[in-house]
């Protein structure tokens, strides 16, 4: 009897194997698909070889489709997750200051603890109160001790919080970059820099408007004063304080990049500091993805952020547009300008492509930028294409950039392509203090 049950049991488990093996194989996709909920290419069936089979790609190929592709996947993943995150304690505001694809790497003296030190929270980092001061008009305002400079947000209440404290020795060094920089360009040439926060620092003031006031920085002040005449430094957070406290869609909640207004509003003050005339947003095509679900929600998948799905807006170039890779100075092969196949930030130039690259808008206008930047430079580039004739752009991170590849310093650059201005746009995880700022761009001057 014993025997016979076990059996039995047996049988109906294969048979309920059989079944969802049937269902996996008939009702799935047997090509690569994109998943909206995990913002990547889901595998597809492999094809089957001799070769294949022998080295044993096959095998590991179908296992990732098995894995991908199996039978109400994404609402088995989601009950998971959903059922993870209800016993969870974490709110929602913890949750968005998590980390995400870019984080915050301060210099070391050794290179080779690079990896380890990819793991440490910003130093520079802090959330304590400020020390305080009342003024005639009764507004507290934090005591500078001129050993550093903070960026503050503000309560309505009157105090203040410290979100970000920078020593005078990381601004000095800040500025000995940038002065380096500067010195590279012609007589005419000028230096843009614009240090921005993500959005785990924004939606701090962006998602509070009922407990906050604004924010404020000394930074930038601290800055300007240690920099060469033909260098501006500009401060993101006097650019978006008011959109974001007329509640303007500046800054992505689940993902820790800026929006593409965002990234034009800081495009339209620099160029405006130039002289330029910028064009009015009103004049771009704009194309809208939908349920967009950035690297903060992917870095743990929490049930409690898909309630704050985004969307991206793409504003289309206003005349034919091209990008290529750069190396050695010339163009390689074309990339994307808006690429179509993503319904992710990677829409933006395709996403980072390294040493170099450039994007062409169309215009004569008989001068050519170069633009240090990270992730943040992809959607503010093509803002800048009506007027210059190439943005060249180029990112340091040791994943995007071969030094044996570029062939050239930045000031071999500066000279072979032609580059009359040089902005640096970068998010606050690879500013003042960090690896990039600090070690990766220095190293690359000459």
């Amino acid at each position: 009897m014993r025997r016979k049950l076990t059996f039995l049991v047996t049988l109906w488990w294969v048979i309920l194997c059989g079944v969802l093996g049937a269902c996996l194989l008939l009702f799935t996709s047997h090509v690569p698909v994109i998943s909206k909920e995990e913002n990547r290419m889901l595998a597809g069936m492999p094809t089957l070889s001799l070769a294949t089979l022998k080295n044993g790609d096959w095998s590991e190929s179908f296992e990732q489709f098995l894995t991908d592709q199996f039978f109400l996947r994404s609402e088995v993943v989601d009950a998971a997750t959903a059922f993870q995150h209800a016993f969870s304690t974490l709110t929602v505001d913890e949750l968005l200051s998590g980390e995400s694809d870019e984080a915050f790497v301060p210099v070391i003296d050794n290179p080779d603890e690079t990896e380890e030190a990819e793991a440490i929270i910003p130093a520079v980092e802090a959330e304590q109160t400020a020390e305080e001061a009342t003024d005639q008009s009764g507004q507290t305002t934090p005591v500078i001790t001129g050993e550093s400079a903070s960026v503050w947000l503000n309560h309505l209440d009157g105090t203040q919080t410290a979100l970000f404290t920078y020593q005078l020795e990381d601004i000095q060094k800040a500025a000995q970059t940038i002065n380096e920089l500067a010195a590279l360009l012609p007589e005419d040439g000028r230096m843009h820099v614009l240090l921005a926060p993500r959005s785990q620092t924004a939606n701090k003031l962006a998602l509070h408007l009922e407990t906050e006031s604004g924010w404020s920085s000394e930074t930038e002040d601290a800055l300007t004063a240690l920099v060469s005449e033909n260098v501006s430094i500009y401060s993101a957070y006097d650019v978006f304080e008011q959109p974001i406290l007329r509640g303007a869609y500046v800054y992505f909640r689940t993902d820790h990049h800026w929006t593409a207004l965002g990234a034009y509003l800081a495009a339209q003050t620099m160029l405006e500091d130039g002289g330029y005339q910028t064009i009015p947003l009103e004049d771009y095509t704009v194309q809208e993805i939908d349920d967009f679900l950035g690297s903060i929600y992917l870095h743990g998948r929490s049930a409690k952020l898909k309630e704050l799905v985004d969307r991206i807006d793409v504003y289309e170039p206003l005349l034919p547009a091209q990008s290529f890779r750069v190396a050695n100075a010339y163009p390689k092969n074309e990339l994307p300008v808006i690429d179509e196949t993503q319904t992710n930030y990677l829409v933006f130039l395709g996403g980072t492509y390294g040493p170099y690259r450039y994007i062409d808008g169309g215009y004569q206008t008989g001068r050519n930028m170069l633009m240090i930047c990270d992730s943040f430079g992809n959607s503010i580039a093509p803002f800048f294409m009506p007027y210059y004739d190439k943005v060249y752009m180029v990112d340091f991170r040791p994943e995007h950039y071969d030094k044996d590849e570029a062939r050239g310093s930045v000031k071999d650059y500066v000279s072979r392509c032609g580059i009359d201005d040089i902005y640096i746009v970068l998010s606050d995880s690879n500013g003042i203090g960090s690896l990039y700022f600090n070690r990766l761009i220095r190293e690359n001057i000459d």
